[in-house]
């Protein structure tokens, strides 16, 4: 404009407002921390902590412009507020009670974090909220296979699938399958697709009130590997799972279908195995540099059903027929020879990553949730 060519204007928005803005703020957040004394932990860049010689301190968990401090006293966290308040134009809100939509409840034997009001929101959201609760997720009987014919409702159930997904990795790890299968259909569903996600949500209308339970016993990381051959029969792929459990409850999970073709059981369990132990790798190192975690680290244990796949972990020989698995041997191998990982052999009933591979029973179900952590609310 004519006379104020020198001027420039001042952008009023949120933190959301600019593609640039999210790495602008955490860079400016970065550098405030890190003066203050705060390391960054290497392994996840949005965990701070600051922990002085007596073994006293914070830990700050960011998750865009949402934090969650911990702290040895509460003393160590109003000093934390009051300085990040200085720097930065905050609200606190007291003890943790609801984080990113998930609750935390704190009882006498352990604390759970639950999803039950987001569950009950997305059940109303899709009008499921008066659906018949059912005792399994997915029906082991029935095999679902890409629709050739005219898509049903699309954008719905995209919308479905985003929502489940939220509460496949926040505190569901018993839906992670039924989900992860069910979202290789969203470009094209069909009816059978559209009566299998509904059945998903009417097995969390029975189970709304499930949250994932520590009661910090056993004090040990500890992870489960499995892998279903071949349950993709157009493409002949593989699904790999694995779950880590920390204070008896599960902490990550993952059911995810495999990018390589494999020949055998053996091999699509030790691509899945694989898989777990850079997971594995990762969890060391983000633990590693949290000051109150014991140390030396012991090696984590991961459990697997396969004994022809816990002999081809331990062995130093490679012969070559399997050229695909070349990386991934070499790779278990020096996990193992560094002390990382442990390969363990478990029965396969007693493998709680099975139901991340494949459509269980009823009892099943229940037992594997059960075994993860995941308990009833009502009774805390």
């Amino acid at each position: 404009m004519p006379g104020n060519d020198n001027k420039v204007c001042k952008l009023v928005k949120s933190l959301y407002g600019l593609k640039q803005a999210p790495k602008q703020w955490h860079q400016k957040f970065d550098d405030v921390v890190l003066s203050n004394g705060f390391a960054l932990n290497q392994a996840d860049k949005c965990v701070y902590s600051k922990f002085d010689a007596s073994g006293k301190g914070v830990i700050i968990c960011l998750y865009v412009d949402d934090m969650l401090i911990f702290g040895t006293n509460q003393d160590q966290v109003d000093i934390t507020k009051e300085f990040l308040s200085s720097k930065f134009d905050m609200k606190g809100l007291g003890e943790a009670d609801v984080i990113l939509g998930v609750k935390i409840i704190r009882g006498e034997h352990g604390i759970t974090i639950s999803q039950s009001y987001y569950i009950e929101k997305m059940l109303d959201k899709f009008n499921l909220k008066d659906c018949s609760p059912i005792g399994t997720p997915m029906d082991p009987t029935k095999k679902l296979v890409p629709n050739k014919g005219v898509t049903v409702n699309q954008l719905e159930y995209s919308k479905a699938i985003g929502s489940l997904m939220y509460a496949m990795i926040s505190t569901r790890p018993d839906i992670a399958f039924d989900v992860g299968k069910l979202s290789r259909y969203t470009h094209n569903p069909s009816l059978i697709h559209w009566k299998a996600i509904n059945r998903v949500f009417q097995y969390l209308k029975g189970t709304m009130d499930y949250g994932l339970t520590y009661t910090g016993f056993p004090s040990v990381l500890e992870g489960y590997s499995d892998a279903s051959w071949i349950t993709n029969r157009e493409d002949h792929s593989s699904t790999s799972g694995w779950v880590f459990l920390l204070g008896g409850g599960a902490i990550c999970w993952a059911s995810k279908k495999q990018t390589c073709i494999t020949d055998s059981t053996m091999e699509s369990e030790f691509v899945a195995l694989a898989a777990a132990g850079k997971e594995a790798e990762w969890l060391r190192n983000l633990i590693y540099e949290i000051p109150l975690w014991p140390k030396p680290i012991s090696p984590i244990s991961i459990r697997c059903d396969s004994a022809a796949t816990l002999a081809k972990a331990y062995s130093q020989v490679y012969n070559g027929k399997s050229r695909h698995l070349g990386v991934r041997h070499s790779m278990i191998r020096e996990l193992i020879t560094n002390g990382v990982i442990s390969v363990v052999f478990v029965k396969t009933q007693h493998n709680l990553a099975d139901h991340l591979t494949k459509g269980l029973s009823r009892d099943l179900v229940k037992n594997s949730a059960k075994g993860m952590g995941l308990k009833s609310t009502r009774n805390l």
